[in-house]
């Protein structure tokens, strides 16, 4: 019986020094990180959950004290290198050798604007256009206006007081729907307009453009593009950082942001302000006004256990507009813009269903500041709730399903332009849509779907969609056809207001929603560095929603007749848009990236047969890059820029007599060109950027572009990680 105790004993000892060794056993991974060249990569960060250390000069790394067992091993890096993911399991004391390959095609990219599920770039039916963080920062661009203007070619802006007036492809802001993380940016102004700048560049992680219809998804507005903005997420476990930025005409951007990430709990917050004293093109006679910008935005997120993640997300904008010194005005513009959400995303222990549950709040505040009083006055807000509950089902990894219920509910209040007394209208949708995602055999793959929307005001619309892709070789052939509708705003429905003395605008409460149709077919070839595509779309638009003017000779009040314009609101025409789009992307020399675009776009009105107004026929952008490296230190240099044919400004005007008046005009041709330099200095989990770019190099002035001419910036970041 001792005997039989001592054994016991022993072996006892012998399992708990077994298991404590098991328990406490602490690794060392370590490697060399290079380039597809077998050249050292100097900075990239080698990740294993919020452990994480960087390559030296030669490339190497060492992660000390890692736990046994398995590990998700990442890499992080600036410039055009893809970001690594390896499992494995540790057991001892490793080495682990990383080769990045380089990804300025952005193939690899995953976006899920497109069918609402997460596909790689190169994966997709629906054709996507991906604008990536670190593009951002070597084209120098500061703001989201200016990222889109870099990428986007038949794209024209010009800004007012009501925010950033877009047209793209002829079709101008109300047929363009913005999202932030998949949410809607309600829009400021009668033409839908929405002020980009309350979006802070620091905080984008990459931006995803569809073109066409995608009511299907998106519901109404998504009839010419879908602008999806896709911000950061925190990756370590305290980072932060600071940029400022200097450009000319007094005008400065500064920005602070700190964020943490500890498994559990996600945390990022940023703060940003702008200011400008303006200027005034005396050549062209175009100006900005004064101006200061302030924000901040909060992303909050918890995950008390893998499959259930809660989010809490919030942003504040202000943006005060001041009158120049020669202007004898006491009262100017002051607008905020809050928006707060959650979201509640739970997925199945099968990992075959993941659901998500949001609610979203977007409201624009419109004040009159009287600077006499130091008060304000509120003219006008406009608040935009949305709540939706989706359902993705993966049945395995050939098919998946989308399905899910929204309601959306927007309110418009005014002192003056709903009538002549403060006024509140409200509308409401509810909608139900799915979609189907279906690899039909190896290569070939189907997505259909449809949305229906029930619309307090017009009733239901019904708006399918088909996608399909096909891939032989190194070709990608992709078509689909798809319906969209635009609800009438509200202002379109019921404003009536003298505008100033200069003319009447009246709304029409029985306008129906436009509908359209969009059908497009494309190539696309990609072998090594080099990738291209070819697409055609034929865009009809019926029922479309046009303000027309109409002269009339009134009593002034005093006995004498004058002729008075008055705008009014009806579906008198229909739209039809066709042409084609041309991309390229091309590394050459290992360290050079040619990009260009090329897009042609006739957008008719079938009423008057003219060009929808602000359409260009032809437009391009085009830009190279240089990735190069000091002392193994990298930097970037590019030049870039963007060309289009005239702006066309064609309208029909009904007289008093009934006949009708044809004005054609249009802009100069466009050719807008800066250069940027972009130089990081790294030591260790610092980051030191420096920015210099020259904007409008050439000196371009025309009328229709408020621009003050040639432009220099200068750029100072730091982050830490």
């Amino acid at each position: 019986m001792t005997k039989l105790f001592k054994w016991f004993l022993v072996l006892s000892l012998l399992f708990s020094a077994d298991v404590l060794l098991a328990q406490n056993s602490k690794f060392t991974i370590k490697g060399r990180v290079t380039d597809g060249k077998d050249k050292p990569l100097v900075g990239v960060c080698v990740m294993k959950g919020s452990m994480g250390a960087y390559t030296d000069r030669d490339g190497y790394y060492v992660l000390r004290n890692v736990p046994r067992g398995e590990v998700n091993l990442t890499t992080m890096y600036y410039s055009a290198y893809q970001n690594q993911n390896l499992n494995f399991v540790l057991k001892q004391d490793t080495t682990i050798n990383l080769s990045l390959k380089e990804d300025a095609l952005n193939m690899d990219e995953v976006v899920i604007t497109g069918t609402r599920t997460e596909k790689r770039l190169s994966e997709t039916p629906v054709q996507t256009t991906v604008i990536k963080d670190r593009e951002i920062r070597k084209a120098g661009a500061v703001s989201t206006l200016e990222i889109l203007q870099d990428n986007l070619p038949g794209l024209v802006s010009s800004s007012n007081a009501m925010g950033n007036n877009m047209r793209i492809k002829g079709l101008n802001s109300r047929y363009i729907l913005f999202l932030v993380d998949g949410e809607r940016l309600v829009s400021e102004g009668a033409g839908g307009n929405i002020n980009l700048d309350q979006i802070d560049v620091n905080t984008i992680d990459h931006i995803e453009v569809i073109n066409g219809a995608a009511s299907a998804l998106y519901g109404s507005n998504a009839v010419g593009a879908v602008v999806n903005i896709i911000t950061k997420r925190p990756f370590h476990k305290f980072e932060g950082g600071a940029e400022v930025i200097g450009e000319s005409h007094n005008t400065w951007k500064t920005k602070v942001n700190v964020g943490s990430n500890l498994e559990k709990i996600t945390t990022r917050v940023s703060a940003f302000r702008n200011s400008s004293d303006g200027f005034v093109n005396e050549k062209n006679h175009t100006g900005v006004n004064r101006f200061t910008d302030w924000g901040t935005n909060l992303d909050l997120g918890y995950r008390p256990m893998d499959r259930l993640e809660l989010k809490v997300l919030g942003r504040f904008f202000s943006h005060e507009t001041f009158n120049p010194a020669d202007v004898m005005n006491n009262t100017h513009g002051k607008t905020h813009t809050l928006a707060v959400g959650g979201n509640v995303g739970y997925v199945s222990r099968d990992r075959r269903n993941s659901m998500k549950l949001s609610v979203n709040y977007d409201k624009y505040f419109d004040y009159e500041v009287f600077e006499n009083l130091d008060t304000k006055e509120k003219d006008n807000t406009a608040s935009y709730i949305s709540t939706r509950f989706t359902n993705t089902f993966n049945a395995n990894d050939k098919f998946s399903l989308v399905g899910g219920i929204e309601y959306n509910n927007e309110e418009v209040f005014a002192t003056t332009t709903l009538g002549p007394e403060p006024t509140t209208k409200t509308i409401n949708d509810g909608n139900l849509f799915a979609q189907a995602e279906w690899e039909i055999f190896k290569n070939f793959d189907l997505v259909t779907g449809a949305r229906y929307t029930y619309n307090e005001q017009f009733k239901s619309a019904f708006t399918p969609k088909l996608s399909l892709m096909y891939e032989l070789g190194r070709f990608k052939f992709r078509g689909g056809i798809g319906s969209a509708f635009r609800a009438p705003s509200i202002k379109e429905l019921y404003y009536d207001f003298d505008h100033q003395g200069m003319f009447w605008i009246h709304g029409n409460p029985n306008l129906k929603a436009e509908k359209g149709m969009y059908t497009s077919l494309s190539v696309e070839y990609t072998h090594n560095n080099l990738n291209a595509s070819l697409s055609g779309y034929y865009n009809d638009i019926d029922n479309k929603i046009t303000q027309y003017d109409t002269y009339v000779e009134e009593d002034d009040g005093l006995g004498n007749l004058v002729r008075r314009n008055h705008k009014y609101y009806e579906n008198v025409s229909s739209a039809t848009l066709k042409g084609f789009d041309f991309n390229f992307s091309w590394i050459f020399l290992h360290d050079f990236t040619l990009k260009g675009t090329y897009s042609f776009c006739d957008a008719k009105d079938n009423n008057t047969g003219l060009q929808l107004s602000s359409n260009v026929r032809h437009s391009a952008t085009a830009s190279i890059t240089w990735n190069g490296k000091i002392a193994r230190s990298p930097f970037s240099l590019q030049f870039a820029g963007r060309v289009n044919s005239p702006i066309l400004y064609q309208s029909q005007t009904l007289n008093p007599d009934g006949t009708y008046e044809v004005s054609k005009e249009e802009s100069d041709t466009y050719s807008v060109w800066k250069v940027t330099l972009v130089k990081p200095f790294r030591i260790k989990k610092h980051t030191l950027e420096l920015t210099f770019k020259c904007d409008n190099i050439f000196g371009f002035e025309e009328e229709s572009f408020v621009n003050p001419g040639r432009q220099f910036l200068f750029g100072l970041r730091y982050a830490f990680k």
